[in-house]
């Protein structure tokens, strides 16, 4: 039996750490994120709801933007660490994201 060293493996194959988000779970991470759920008036006067994340890492806010799209019947968008929907609705979105497995002293509403 021949042992084969470390030279005779292709280096290229060989990564020691693979980062994934399998490392930080969506649970915890729901858990423990703070969330800031705050109106906002933008052009023509037209109100908006911005949900921010404290801690993005493990969320993915595209999903959330989606079902919360989906669920509240209204246009949005997720840009960089935050979700703004096209309305007022401060209430339902809060509601919504402790079904979603947030943790309702975590979220606060401005």
């Amino acid at each position: 039996m021949k042992l084969q060293s470390l030279s005779d493996k292709r280096m290229d194959d060989f990564e020691p750490f693979v980062y994934t988000n399998e490392l930080i779970p969506e649970e915890i991470t729901k858990e423990t994120a703070r969330v800031f759920v705050k109106l906002e008036t933008r052009k023509y006067n037209k109100p908006t709801t911005v949900i921010q994340f404290s801690d993005p890492k493990g969320i993915n806010i595209d999903e959330i933007a989606k079902k919360l799209k989906k669920k509240l019947a209204c246009g949005g968008t997720a840009k960089d660490e935050s979700v703004i929907l096209q309305g007022d609705h401060r209430d339902k979105v809060v509601q919504y994201l402790v079904e979603l497995g947030f943790k309702p002293e975590n979220i606060v509403m401005q």
